[in-house]
């Protein structure tokens, strides 16, 4: 059993609340308009009635050579009878003295009678719940016999039926009471029944009307799964990160403090080995730095994604940017690197201008650049290329005749510190946020990235620019 919260209307009460306002508007109305139909059918009755009555009592007294004795004689105490001279003066009445009474030559039914032979009229009576039927009739002697009587206004027969009407409503609130209850509980059913972890079960026997609701319902579920799916990959990504991060730290740190401690111990032995150390060490110092160059890299980027409009983030100001020239820099400073690695790096670039940040768009090419020489094969090739594509894009692109990409792994490239082959990742360097730079750099210029690759052939991606940016990128 469900019970309402203090101060909140229950269904139930709502229900029996209408059912009974309603039931009661229906008696009511169907109580007005009995009252003037049994009114009007009873005025109709007694008015063919007072006019059959008239005209005997008018044809009896023409019969008579004195009017008045004949209709003292009369006994009808629910008729007022009345004898109405060619002046208009009262000669009879059984109600009340004919000395007493104004002249009635102005009434209706007897201006009527008078003119026509006959007359009728109808007027309520001073008491407001009655109305007074007259007629009228001209005799032969010129006089006018007028006969009245009182018929029940609307009023009053309403005031009649106050007694069944309380009845009627005491039994109308009985029965709404039980209505209410069986009618709240066949409504609260279909709800009761909707199963909110699973809304779409309750599609059979919900209403039309909650099929909206119970959509909603699914949308918002899915959409909480799925938000809770990515705070459950952010989480496995924020732990991976800080034990990948912690082991890229320590292991050029390690190397570090180990050939320092040995020349701080004495145990070189000869210049040749402490200028080896120090070699190893000034190396391992480089790739320290490059790693937390390129953390605080990704850390404003990642800022910049999460700064609302008009934040300043410490990225860097849009310029216009030579694609071309930008290649053409990076191959300059890789050309060694690509020689020591017996690889051939070239370009095929076209004039394009773009909106951009300089620093980031060279650390885009620079890193798709040496990751295409470090996972490339002995005599391969690194095509750096720029241009327009069909539908007026800028674009650049990095192809390379490498040990390619399996399909199952092309999906993850792109995360931090995910290395497709680890083993020759630590053999030729590398931080392992190459590509994920590459890939925060386009969605701060707004710039797509597409990747073709194939196992033991080779692996092109491709960096698309808008066409146009009206607003500085942020």
């Amino acid at each position: 059993m469900v019970f309402a919260p203090q101060g909140k209307q229950t269904l139930s009460h709502r229900v029996f609340v209408t059912i009974f306002v309603c039931a009661m508007a229906v008696i009511v109305a169907f109580t007005v308009l009995g009252a003037f139909f049994v009114q009007n059918t009873l005025a109709d009755a007694t008015s063919a009635n007072l006019a059959q009555e008239t005209e005997l009592i008018a044809a009896a007294l023409d019969e008579q050579q004195e009017p008045v004795p004949f209709l003292r004689s009369l006994d009808r105490e629910d008729l007022r009878i009345t004898l109405i001279n060619k002046d208009g003066s009262v000669a009879y009445d059984n109600e009340a003295s004919p000395s007493t009474l104004p002249n009635h030559g102005d009434r209706p039914e007897v201006i009527e009678a008078f003119e026509s032979g006959s007359g009728s009229a109808e007027r309520a009576s001073s008491t407001l719940d009655e109305i007074m039927l007259y007629r009228a009739v001209a005799l032969d002697n010129g006089q006018v016999v007028r006969l009245a009587q009182a018929q029940p206004g609307v009023a009053a027969i309403l005031l009649s039926m106050v007694a069944p009407m309380l009845l009627i409503a005491a039994a109308g609130a009985v029965l709404s009471f039980f209505m209410a209850r069986r009618e709240s509980r066949a409504i609260i059913a279909p709800l009761q029944e909707v199963d909110l972890d699973h809304p779409r079960r309750s599609y059979e026997h919900a209403y039309a009307e909650m099929v909206p609701m119970l959509e909603r319902i699914e949308s918002q579920r899915q959409e909480l799964k799925r938000q809770m799916a990515v705070l459950a990959d952010n989480d496995r990504m924020r732990r991976e990160f800080t034990a990948n991060i912690t082991h890229e730290l320590k292991t050029p740190l390690t190397a570090i403090s180990g050939y320092a401690e040995l020349i701080a111990n004495g145990m070189v032995e000869g210049e040749d080995d402490l200028r080896n150390f120090g070699g190893r060490i000034y190396r391992e110092a480089g790739r320290l730095a490059a790693l937390v160059n390129d953390i605080l890299t990704l850390s404003n980027l990642d800022e910049a994604e999460r700064a609302t409009e008009g934040e300043a983030v410490p990225i860097g100001s849009t310029e216009p940017i030579e694609l071309s020239r930008a290649i053409y820099a990076v191959e300059q400073r890789l050309e060694q690197v690509a020689r020591q690695a017996n690889v051939t790096i070239s370009h095929e670039t076209k004039p394009v201008v773009i909106e951009g940040v300089s620093r980031l768009v060279d650390e885009l090419i620079y890193n798709l650049a040496s990751n295409a020489i470090r996972y490339n094969r002995p005599s391969g090739t690194v095509t750096l290329q720029c241009g327009t594509n069909d539908e007026g894009h800028p674009f650049l692109a990095v192809a390379d005749t490498g040990i390619g990409i399996a399909p199952e792994e092309q999906g993850k490239v792109f995360e931090r510190f995910y290395r497709v082959d680890k083993s020759r990742s630590k053999a030729r360097g590398g931080t392992g946020l190459g590509l994920a730079i590459v890939k925060h750099a386009a969605l701060y210029h707004h710039a797509t990235l597409d990747l073709s690759s194939e196992l033991g052939v080779g692996t092109t991606i491709t960096v698309t620019f808008p066409i146009q940016q009206d607003e500085p990128f942020a």
